[in-house]
């Protein structure tokens, strides 16, 4: 059996990292399986402003965001009819624990493919994040329409745990479903799928859907006390007895991508709908959201525009008040052999992943460099 020894990745992997050439690198020979190494080199500094109580404007927050990561990812026949695929995917460089640079924490998982279609099993995303993620999230729209950002309603799942079957093309459909397990209730699993469908060889739609059941939400507390670190004396606080919630959930998305004739412009948008219901009261809790977004390019050069909103959450017991918030952004990009440099301007009322929606509008700059390879 052939293998690739130390020497051999060492010298593959430097030759990735020195040269442009090639959007994937090629490790071993043909007889040994193809590897490729692929990632994003993706750095950019953020900064907010929000206003204080009295209306004084007050700069909140600043920092370097690091989204880097890299993945291999690669395929062998095993037989005439099966072909096998595998990717291993790190996460994020810029967050302090394992799971945020840890390789394998992102889409990582092995699977088959023939005339069949494509099965993959392993850590994905499901197939109603896919879509919610790309197109219509970008750019900067994520801290409102992401339901995994905007802490409103745990609707649906972002990535697990799954099986995810892609059926073969037919004509201008194509369609996925996936099922796995969600998160950690007991016998929690969730079940979706999308479909894509290209209209007059321009228009694309987007339908996808995501069933979830025994989705744990919050542990049981019991009654009793805790340290009031408020308290002059050290009396301390009591705690009111608390039920755990359960929920069952659904969501849904419909959305289109559109270019205008030859202008070079692309218009994009989707309604998204999700609900969680309590299994014990019955109470349900929903929400829709949605997102437009305009682009324009010409030559190496883009421009983006995009908006996105959630209406009031509508609780049957009330007990989830949270408000509607909005986002509008607008990026303004280029192309330079490979590289993409960017400038994103913007103004929201939702100041930052899963806050509650503020009475003033928030302005926010990023800037950045990405580059794939």
């Amino acid at each position: 059996m052939n293998k690739l020894s130390l020497s051999m990745v060492s010298a593959a992997v430097s030759t990735a990292l020195l040269s442009t050439a090639a959007n994937a690198y090629v490790l071993g020979t043909e007889n040994t399986g193809n590897i490729e190494v692929y990632g994003v080199v993706a750095v950019s500094a953020y900064g907010h402003t929000g206003d204080k109580a009295n209306g004084e404007s007050n700069i909140s927050d600043y920092n370097i965001e690091n989204e880097t990561r890299v993945g291999f990812r690669g395929s062998k026949q095993m037989t005439d009819g099966i072909n096998v695929i595998f990717q291993v995917e790190s996460g994020y460089t810029d967050t302090d624990d394992w799971s945020g640079g840890g390789l394998g924490f992102r889409d990582t998982f092995v699977g088959i493919e023939g005339d069949y279609g494509k099965v993959t099993v392993g850590r994905q995303l499901t197939p109603m994040y896919e879509v919610v993620d790309w197109p219509f999230t970008n750019p900067g729209l994520g801290r409102v329409f992401d339901p995994a950002a905007t802490g409103d309603i745990a609707y649906m799942y972002d990535r697990t745990e799954s099986i995810r079957y892609f059926a073969p093309a037919m004509g201008n459909l194509n369609i996925n479903v996936a099922t796995g397990r969600a998160g950690n209730g007991d016998n929690a699993h969730w079940f979706g799928g999308a479909a894509k469908y290209k209209a007059f060889d321009a228009i694309t739609l987007h339908a996808t859907f995501e069933y979830g059941n025994n989705r744990k939400v919050s542990d049981a507390v019991e009654a009793g006390f805790e340290f009031d670190p408020t308290s002059p004396d050290g009396t301390p606080k009591q705690i009111a007895a608390k039920d755990g919630v359960i929920t069952d959930t659904f969501t849904y998305l419909v959305g289109f991508e559109a270019p205008i004739a030859s202008t070079g412009i692309s218009i994009a948008g989707a309604y998204k709908y999700g609900q969680a219901e309590n299994i014990a009261t019955k109470n349900v809790d929903s929400q829709g959201s949605y997102s437009l977004i305009a682009q324009y390019w010409n030559g190496p050069l883009g421009i983006k525009l995009g908006y996105a909103a959630t209406e009031d959450v509508d609780s049957d017991d009330n007990s989830n008040n949270r408000e509607g918030s909005s986002v509008t952004s607008l990026q303004v990009m280029g192309v330079v052999n490979g590289f993409v440099p960017y400038v994103r301007v913007g103004m929201t009322d939702k100041l930052g992943w899963g806050a509650v929606t503020s009475d003033s509008q928030e302005t926010f700059a990023r800037v950045g460099l990405e580059y794939g390879f």
